[in-house]
């Protein structure tokens, strides 16, 4: 882990270095129009916090581009300069978990505001997969940071199925990781759990979209990911296990 997070400065600058004439499939111009896929979803996730169990949501789904505007799923932000095989973006995440810790002891809750990060980042769509590298501060109660690295590959079957496996890592600064698992001592006598302060921690994700043709531009994709959590934060006693699992079913028409 250590050595994966020494090497992401190394691997972004490498990125963003990249010459532009070796950018064969990026497009030299921004689209004036609508392109990719809006639709409905249903989400669900489980972060395994104190008693409460599944949270599930029906909202709308976007993964789509206009001009320098974009909604990736989570994400929204404006590109602004050409870098590499994409661009430097002003980057926002939008988080559809509830951070409310319920006291299996007392009943007892603790309701934690949902976090506001905004940041930089960039999508770096090359030959080998996408690169999502993204630096957040929370602008909620955390006042924390958030930093991820993405990497998605496309495999397409003869059914024109296709596969979008992932695999990432993401660290919490102690600010952040503190606010949503920690509990501090007033919280510890109202709820019953130990007191405890969260370092700054990494965590591993893996998970997998698959997308399916309907009819026309109709598609369903289906999206599930399982986080693993580091010892910081599955050492505080509001953690029931050590892994948060999220899924979405999308039906979508994709704008060309």
């Amino acid at each position: 882990m250590k050595l994966l997070l020494k090497a992401l400065p190394h691997l972004l600058i490498a990125l963003l270095l990249t010459p532009l004439h070796a950018v064969g499939d990026v497009p030299n111009s921004l689209p004036d129009h609508i392109v990719g896929d809006i639709g409905v979803a249903a989400y669900t996730s489980n972060l395994h916090i104190g008693a409460e169990g599944t949270q599930s949501l029906i909202l709308p789904y976007a993964f789509f581009d206009y001009q320098r505007f974009f909604v990736r799923i989570d994400e929204v932000g404006i590109k602004t300069f050409k870098m590499g095989y994409g661009y430097l973006e002003i980057i926002g995440k939008i988080n559809l978990d509830s951070y409310k810790v319920k006291s299996p002891f007392n009943g007892a809750s603790i309701n934690r505001s949902d976090p506001i990060p905004l940041g930089l980042g960039t999508f770096q769509e090359t030959p080998i997969g996408g690169f999502f590298v993204n630096a957040y501060h929370d602008f909620g109660k955390s006042k924390g940071a958030l930093y991820e690295l993405l990497y998605f590959a496309e495999l397409e079957t003869y059914q024109k199925i296709v596969f979008y496996p992932q695999v990432g890592v993401e660290r919490q600064s102690n600010q952040y990781a503190n606010y949503y698992y920690g509990i501090n001592p007033g919280e510890s006598q109202l709820t019953g759990y130990s007191a405890y302060s969260v370092p700054a921690t990494n965590n591993l994700l893996a998970g997998i979209m698959v997308e399916i043709p309907v009819i026309d531009s109709w598609y369903i994709n289906v999206y599930g990911k399982r986080k693993w959590m580091g010892n910081g934060i599955n050492n505080s006693p509001v953690m029931n296990r050590s892994f948060q699992d999220n899924l979405f079913v999308a039906l979508a028409y994709r704008f060309k």
